[in-house]
């Protein structure tokens, strides 16, 4: 819920620290700056591209056939959106269903990537449930089961897969698990995001850059940890000595945070 004016103080600095993507749209964060700052996304999203250029791809997060909203839209609404967006400064689209639901992304990587974008398509992670009836139940979420749908839409012509963990549920050792299966069998970068909700998103995202990860998602320090990425400032300090460079600018990323924090 930062207002454009807070967000304009931070982007010289964003523009320095040369991100591969940052994400700036999507998800609720039209609905948030529509909702409760009475402003303009479309504006956001284009202010933030003059300022950062061709430095950093920017990144938008769309459910899939519901776009940014709450209901299922048609393919020409999807065609306009997906034009309108890659034009106001739109580099990558992540596209996702809750369900995994790999026809309810289909309409969004062919519009995206016909306007010139790069379609992310994620794959949602979740565990089984506990059953409590003490019988044995077949297991749904292993990891063939998340294999296929990445397999599915690189079908589809996905040019990045992500492992999309909204809630932080994935250990260290399945997702190291699973970075190696997906780079086994899929042609396409690996992403992985994660939340830092029950407590070990740091070492899920250590697991999947020692398992050959090809990007990992992650907050500056003041919106990280809790409900949000992991800090990339610690992510830094542990790829140093893993011997990566992670090629970020950190003095404008402490510059940033001086911003962050005085917001």
């Amino acid at each position: 819920r930062m207002t454009q004016n807070q967000v304009d103080r931070c982007l010289p600095f964003y523009k320095d620290a040369g991100f591969y993507a940052m994400e700036v749209w999507g998800g609720a964060v039209p609905d948030s700056v529509m909702r409760y700052l009475n402003e303009n996304p479309w504006t956001r999203l284009e202010t933030i591209k003059k300022a950062v250029g061709d430095v950093s791809k920017l990144t938008a997060l769309s459910r899939g056939r519901n776009l940014f909203g709450y209901a299922p839209y048609t393919d020409e609404i999807i065609d306009g959106f997906s034009r309108n967006a890659i034009e106001s400064g739109l580099g990558i689209m992540r596209i996702f269903d809750a369900l995994n639901d790999v026809d309810n992304v289909k309409s969004t990587i062919k519009y995206i990537k016909q306007y010139g974008g790069i379609a992310d398509c994620a794959v949602c992670y979740t565990v089984d449930p506990k059953y409590t009836d003490g019988q044995e139940h077949e297991k749904v979420f292993t990891d063939e089961y998340f294999l296929d749908k990445a397999r599915q839409m690189a079908a589809l012509g996905a040019d990045m897969i992500t492992i999309k963990d909204m809630s932080g549920l994935i250990p260290p050792q399945r997702i190291s698990r699973l970075v190696k299966l997906f780079k086994q069998h899929i042609k396409v970068p690996i992403d992985f995001h994660t939340h830092s909700t029950p407590g070990y998103g740091l070492a899920s995202v250590f697991a999947a850059i020692a398992a050959g990860v090809d990007v990992v998602d992650t907050n500056c320090w003041w919106f990280a940890g809790g409900t949000g990425a992991p800090a990339l400032e610690l992510v830094y300090v542990f790829c140093q000595k893993m011997g990566i460079d992670i090629g970020v600018n950190m003095d404008a990323v402490a510059k940033i945070n001086e911003q962050l924090k005085g917001i």
